[in-house]
């Protein structure tokens, strides 16, 4: 059967309410796991729960360090590639590589660790989006095809990105 992208509207909540709203999910789900089973890989090929906790942390603190890095002004409107990249993260017929840098390790994982690192890097994150001028672009790094995406993009991207790998965790759940 095939996958359907999720739908959502990114202008019904404030941002940082959404951002709030996908780190309680996320939490919630990795929760819901059995402490006997977040090291389990469910099927070949797959991460286990805690490594997919663990790629989003890195994920999360990785675009930390972006919006916290080198800005400038854009010229452009600064949510011009957000359905863009709505489109692509929430699309899971599409397949995607992990970046070497948020590829998690193969160890094994204590899942309240794991639980308080994504709070704890979930709660830095907001802060930047109620605090920072999202307008601005980020000129530390490029995103493939779309250049430099402002502060606005990487948080929703951070949205999209999460809403994914919960989507991916409840399927790892079902597998265990």
């Amino acid at each position: 059967m095939k996958e359907e992208t999720i739908k959502t509207n990114t202008a019904t909540q404030p941002l940082p309410v959404q951002l709030k709203s996908t780190a309680n999910e996320l939490l919630q789900t990795l929760d819901d796991v059995k402490e006997e089973d977040i090291n389990k890989v469910p099927f070949a090929g797959s991460w286990t729960a805690g490594q997919l906790g663990e790629h989003i942390i890195l994920s999360v603190s990785g675009i930390t360090d972006l919006v916290n890095g080198p800005t400038g002004t854009t010229r452009r409107s600064p949510d011009q590639y957000v359905q863009a990249l709505k489109d692509m993260f929430l699309d899971f017929n599409l397949k995607f590589t992990s970046a070497e840098a948020i590829t998690p390790a193969v160890k094994t994982y204590d899942k309240d660790s794991v639980k308080k690192k994504l709070a704890n890097v979930f709660e830095r994150f907001i802060v930047l989006a109620e605090t920072r001028d999202l307008t601005d672009s980020c000129l530390a790094f490029e995103f493939p095809g779309m250049g430099h995406l402002t502060l606005l993009e990487w948080m929703y991207l951070t949205v999209f990105h999460t809403q994914r790998h919960i989507h991916q965790l409840q399927g790892i759940k079902a597998q265990l």
